[in-house]
């Protein structure tokens, strides 16, 4: 039996009776409308927040930590009317409207409102961070509130409004207020006076918006249309930098921040929706990460880009904690020697390559070391962890994509990500090195075919997801293996056969063993067997990755039955989605399911679902014709890989897709 939630201390949310009203719904051009208590996760470059009706808390400097909240005294209303945009949330009650926007790129959320506004409390936070000895404090301005700290600094300025005691601020008549943040005073101070001084302080964003929409547009469609503009919002905005300017990754979530972090899994799913269209950031993700690929050919799960003050704090928490030093023992690190890492470096080095036409990208240093050398690296890495079949071993250990399961021996995603590594560095490198080429080609099919000798089950009719060195498997169905479709480890009947499964088993709809009714795609069915061994939020039947719905694999899914051409394609697309804004979750999350708490909101790799749209139902690939998407009327512009702009339009249900240069 699965080990109880409850006993366990584990809060576990109600799920009987009748469905409350959805919170959400969506409305045209992409936007969110609905009402009650609904929150959103702003997301930019230098600052991130969590808006609600009861003010703006969560508040963080990326690479140094959190800075304070704000609270709306008295809250607004729980029955507000609300209108979601990307970074941007409108509440309206009788007699007061406000808005609360996030810009992308300056450290600045910005209050906007008239009517009986609330006042606001600024509160500094009460966490001391590890490695410092000084609490934060309030500091009184002219005319705000500001947060002094030794890590990070908060400002909050409303032009004539009235600064009271212990924090209080009143809204002035122009209903404006300017909240900004940085490293130091000066980032902080200087954010809130260009905000101030501009005629329209809300273009950035504006203009942001304007960019995001223009990708694409479906007439007839606002589910689609909001699911792909708030996932391509969430995987855009995932680019992060510090004070100084210097990028510091695509992060995986808000929830992914302290230590400041980017991952290598994380990064190539969060890219495949910027390749076609900013694939400037993807490139800018390969080289970050290839600095931290060993000679040997290892990868750890993330890198750490931090400002003095985070790389103090994650030295402490490492210093406190024996056991957190073990898992992450360099400073620059998360994790240590990842199973995944190397392969999704090695596939991301080569679409980047193919997406910005770069023939020379390969031939570019890091550190000294060219992208192809620590390409290469990793495949050798690889090639010392298989057996004499040519299939990769994993330890029996945590460090793969489900870092709460201990999966050790073969394990169908890993050989999978390996072979589709070999195969597409084979094909990258094949012109200027035939011989290298030939010898990865030829491990490759050795590694396919001890896949299916080892790994595919004939009377279940999928792949194991895993088998350990004494022959015990774990024989569940496994959404992860889907990597077997998509990176060409599985041929096409052994693919029919996986979709056939994974809809009949993983489609909560057509599932009546798991108890929950029609929520999404689950994971993984059954949930673990008693022995396999898991840790964290992973322990309880139908959590994480025990069970949970996991957007992110969801777009990997929908991505192959749309290529397929496949019926069904628009269940795993967006039944993630409808029951989110269901439950009020105005962003992409990193999984969810019913009993309890979702993950991380605005999570960029959970902008997966968007990039099967692209991928999948247009068929974008750096080269080759766009194929027409099932969903009728509407109008892409992407990016070719010679940095032409494209405008490619569906008429109607019927017609065929049409393209053109954009001249606009």
């Amino acid at each position: 039996m699965p080990t109880s939630a409850e006993a366990m201390g584990v809060r576990v949310r109600d799920v009987s009776g009748a469905a409350p009203p959805a919170r959400l719904r969506p409305a045209p051009a992409g936007a969110l409308e609905g009402a009650g208590p609904v929150e959103l996760a702003l997301t930019g470059a230098r600052l991130q927040a969590r808006a609600h009706p009861g003010g703006l808390d969560r508040m963080l400097v990326w690479g140094s930590g959190g800075i304070g909240a704000l609270r709306f005294e008295p809250p607004l209303p729980a029955a507000v009317e609300v209108r979601v945009t990307p970074n941007r949330i409108a509440y309206r009650a009788p007699g007061v409207r406000l808005q609360v926007a996030g810009l992308p790129d300056a450290p600045v959320v910005l209050l906007r409102g008239e009517g009986a506004l609330p006042a606001v409390r600024v509160a500094a936070p009460r966490a001391l961070p590890p490695g410092f000895g000084r609490r934060a404090a309030l500091r009184r301005l002219a005319d705000g509130w500001g947060v002094a700290s030794d890590w990070a600094e908060l400002v909050v300025r409303s032009p004539g409004g009235e600064a009271g005691a212990r924090g209080a601020l009143a809204f002035g008549p122009a209903g404006l207020m300017v909240v900004a943040a940085g490293a130091d005073r000066d980032e902080a101070e200087r954010a809130a006076a260009t905000a101030l001084a501009a005629a329209d302080p809300e273009r950035e964003l504006a203009a942001w918006c304007e960019e995001l929409a223009a990708v694409l547009t479906i007439d007839a469609d606002d589910e689609l249309q909001g699911l792909f503009l708030h996932g391509l919002h969430a995987a855009r905005a995932s680019r992060r930098r510090l004070a100084d300017g210097r990028f510091a990754g695509l992060a995986a979530g808000v929830g992914y921040a302290m230590p400041p972090r980017t991952y290598y899994r994380d990064g190539y799913w969060t890219a495949q929706a910027l390749l076609p269209t900013w694939p400037e950031l993807a490139r800018e993700q390969l080289l970050l990460l290839a600095r931290e690929v060993t000679p040997d050919g290892r990868a750890p799960s993330g890198v750490i880009v931090a400002s003095p003050a985070g790389e103090r704090v994650w030295r402490a928490r490492r210093a406190a904690e024996p056991a957190l030093a073990a898992d992450h023992p360099r400073d620059g690190v998360w994790w240590a020697d990842h199973t995944d890492a190397p392969s999704f470096f090695a596939l991301l080095a080569c679409e980047v390559a193919a997406w910005t036409a770069d023939p020379d990208l390969f031939e570019e240093p890091v550190d000294g070391v060219t992208i192809g050398a620590r390409v290469a690296a990793a495949l050798e890495g690889l090639e010392r962890r298989t057996d004499a079949d040519g299939l990769p071993v994993k330890p029996l250990h945590d460090r793969d994509w489900a870092d709460n399961v201990f999966r050790g021996g073969h394990v169908t995603y890993d050989a999978a990500l390996a072979y589709g590594a070999l195969t597409r560095v084979a094909a990258a490198v094949a012109r200027r090195d035939p011989g290298r080429a030939a010898a990865y080609r030829a491990r490759a099919r050795r590694l396919r075919a001890a896949a299916r000798r080892r790994l595919w089950s004939e009377a279940a009719g999928h792949h194991l997801e895993f088998v350990l060195a004494d022959g015990r498997a774990e024989g569940h169905l496994a959404i992860d293996t889907l990597t077997a479709l998509r990176f060409g480890l599985a041929g096409e009947r052994e693919a029919a056969s996986v979709l056939a499964a994974v809809r009949a088993r993983l489609e909560t709809r057509h599932n009546r063993e798991q108890p929950y009714g029609d929520w999404g795609v689950a994971c993984v069915f059954p949930p673990y067997a008693p022995w396999v061994r898991r840790r964290g939020k992973s322990r309880f039947a139908y959590r994480y990755h025990d069970g949970a719905d996991w957007p992110y694999w969801d777009g990997v899914y929908a991505e192959q039955r749309l290529l397929r051409g496949l019926a069904g394609w628009r269940y795993p697309l967006a039944r993630w989605w409808r029951v989110g804004l269901a439950a009020g979750r105005a962003t992409p999350v990193e999984y969810a399911s019913p009993p309890f708490a979702p993950g991380s909101p605005s999570n960029g790799w959970s902008a997966m679902p968007a990039a099967a749209m692209l991928l999948g139902g247009f068929g974008l690939r750096p080269r080759g014709p766009t194929r027409t998407p099932p969903w009728g009327a509407c109008t892409l512009r992407y990016r070719r890989p010679d940095g032409r702009r494209v405008v490619a339009r569906v008429e109607r249900d019927d017609a065929a897709t049409r393209e053109e240069l954009d001249d606009g």
